[in-house]
């Protein structure tokens, strides 16, 4: 063979090599893997912005058991301590999945390695986020997470033979569904406990040894007898046939009469619905900053599924909306704590 031809041969390997590669580079991916670390942090800002909605309905309790509005304060006390601390529980596991997968992805598409570190991980969080009748949790709550574990664990037997990473955080997206909707459920079982002890404040406002109910009572007493004296006065104003001067007088009276017993108590409803308002404004602003906080864990299950399509069309990581979810949460925990 010649020199020439030699060159020509050697050539013709090189291209040949460069078009594999390239190839090789197509279909299993020369570009780098995305950076996850932000999927991190904003998980890790979700657990401290909704973290501090437990103080709202913390306030409550003590609010409540403060005006004598809560006959079972140590057993509503022990009740929204462990549902509390069950919920914090679920976010520590959401950082430590979102910190795990950080590292998996750090290390590589290692295949089915890579895949069941996946696999792993979601098991891993299902377990910590799962809740029983001890934590405090309501009977449907305890149902939904039952029916949540049951579905991963059948989900991770089914996609644990996963061959790449890729493939693994698309086939547990289904799962981290149902689970951020079981966390997002636990949050929602908090607000049922601050709705409690907001109707119990109301309740002892109404009710209980202020003596508040009976001035409400008394109001309700003196409608009904305007009502009956206006229906008279009616019947007895002319050009009625019946109408009587002295009677027309002497209802006119009692009007008269009824309208000073109503300003002898409205220094005393005036109080009452202050307070009341006052509470009502409370129950309002927690309201809002635990529907935020479902919000945010929502958005943190939406943010996972981004991630997996990121991962896998080796785009950048997209958290913006969980971002914006968890500053909602923050700026109405302030307004809060300025009421």
């Amino acid at each position: 063979m010649t020199k020439r031809c030699r060159l020509l041969a050697i050539n013709g390997l090189c291209h040949g090599f460069s078009v594999l590669v390239l190839v090789g580079c197509l279909l299993g991916g020369c570009t780098s893997l995305p950076d996850t670390r932000g999927y991190t942090a904003a998980t890790i800002q979700v657990k401290e912005a909704v973290g501090t909605t437990g103080d709202v309905v913390q306030a409550e309790l003590a609010s409540a058991i403060k005006a004598g509005a809560t006959t079972a304060n140590n057993e509503s006390v022990k009740n929204l301590k462990a549902a509390w601390t069950a919920t914090m529980s679920s976010l520590d596991a959401m950082v430590a999945y979102a910190q795990s997968i950080e590292q998996i992805v750090d290390a590589g598409n290692k295949g089915a390695e890579s895949a069941r570190q996946v696999g792993d991980s979601v098991k891993k969080l299902v377990d910590a986020v799962k809740v029983d009748a001890t934590t405090g949790a309501s009977a449907k709550l305890v149902q939904l997470s039952a029916d949540t574990v049951a579905f991963v664990y059948g989900e991770y037997a089914k996609h644990i033979a996963a061959k790449s990473l890729e493939e693994a955080l698309d086939k547990f997206g289904p799962s981290m569904v149902k689970i951020s909707a079981l966390v997002k459920a636990q949050v929602t079982d908090a607000r049922r406990l601050f709705v409690e002890q907001i109707e119990a404040q109301v309740q002892q406002l109404e009710a209980g040894g202020s003596g508040y109910g009976d001035w409400i009572k008394k109001k309700e007493e003196l409608n009904e007898k305007q009502k009956t004296a206006m229906s008279q006065l009616l019947a007895l104003t002319p050009p009625r046939p019946s109408s009587d001067p002295a009677k027309v007088n002497n209802v006119k009276t009692t009007i008269a009469q009824l309208e000073i017993a109503h300003q002898q108590i409205a220094p005393y409803l005036d109080e009452y619905n202050e307070k009341l308002k006052a509470i009502r404004q409370r129950e309002k602003a927690g309201l809002s900053i635990l529907g935020a906080a479902e919000n945010a864990v929502a958005a943190w299950g939406v943010a996972y599924q981004q991630l997996a399509k990121a991962v896998k069309e080796r785009k950048p990581v997209n958290v913006d909306s969980l971002v914006a979810a968890v500053a909602e949460v923050r700026t109405l925990s302030q307004r809060w704590r300025e009421l």
